[in-house]
């Protein structure tokens, strides 16, 4: 059994998700439901959950602050929210779950699938971590921090910090600066939709580039870029155009 407890202040969220855990998650056993951020504190303190659904609009205090408050965060975390494109990408990079209000069943069963799966590989709490630097200290997308997921478990980067993705296979090569790389156990594809909003592009098959990072670009059939580290990266012609013009937006030339 996973011992969970729920913080929302409202009393039909609280009921609802208490009634979908019984009849599509029996693993989970609801050790208490709060109201209110403190209350949510001291039983977290005294039941030692190995799971929090975690309402982050609360009054008073919110989700946010009373993770803040915990000297220790040891165990997993599935938000629920209503919808805020903001911190829902800040949850996203973060690689914690959510669950958008109202619960769908099969989003439910999914999230925590993948807790069981998390505990069982004994996670650890960088995630939530990473969630709370990007929703305290982070202004803009590029100032958030991403958890990479690899062989041996997470790793938090900042997304400044990428100059490039490269495809391999199923898997993604990150080059970072100081001549780091790593890699990531998700397809290119995934950080190309994921990465989209901080204005990362997609110049080619195999290259999924950090704007930030462009220094050059040399004019050929499709061309190709110089990034910072120095790399050059070929352009391909069918990503020519749209390569291009987010080039002109992001420079305003």
């Amino acid at each position: 059994m996973i011992r969970a407890i729920h913080a929302d202040d409202e009393a039909l969220s609280r009921d609802t998700l208490k009634k979908l855990l019984e009849m599509h998650c029996p693993e989970v056993e609801l050790v208490a439901q709060c109201e209110n951020a403190e209350t949510a504190r001291i039983q977290i303190e005294t039941l030692k959950p190995q799971l929090v659904f975690l309402d982050i609009a609360m009054p008073g205090k919110n989700g946010f602050g009373l993770l803040r408050d915990l000297d220790e965060i040891n165990f997993e975390v599935i938000f629920v929210t209503a919808h805020n494109e903001y911190t829902i990408q800040a949850i996203r990079y973060s690689a914690v779950d959510y669950l958008l209000k109202p619960i769908d069943d099969d989003e439910l069963i999914q999230a925590v699938e993948r807790v069981k799966k998390r505990l069982k590989e004994n996670g650890s709490p960088q995630a939530v971590e990473a969630f709370l630097h990007n929703t305290q200290t982070a202004r803009s997308q590029q100032e958030m921090q991403l958890c990479i997921p690899g062989i041996r478990g997470f790793q938090v980067i900042k997304i400044s910090d990428i100059i490039y993705c490269e495809a391999e296979n199923t898997y993604t090569a990150i080059y970072l600066r100081q001549n780091q790389k790593l890699l990531a156990s998700r397809p290119l594809i995934d950080y190309e939709l994921l990465l989209q909003d901080a204005f990362f592009i997609r110049i080619h098959k195999s290259y999924l580039i950090n704007m930030q990072h462009l220094k050059e670009y040399l004019k050929g059939d499709g061309g190709s870029v110089i990034m910072s580290n120095g790399r050059e990266l070929e352009v391909s012609r069918r990503k020519k155009e749209y390569f291009v013009a987010a080039m002109k937006q992001h420079f305003k030339y």
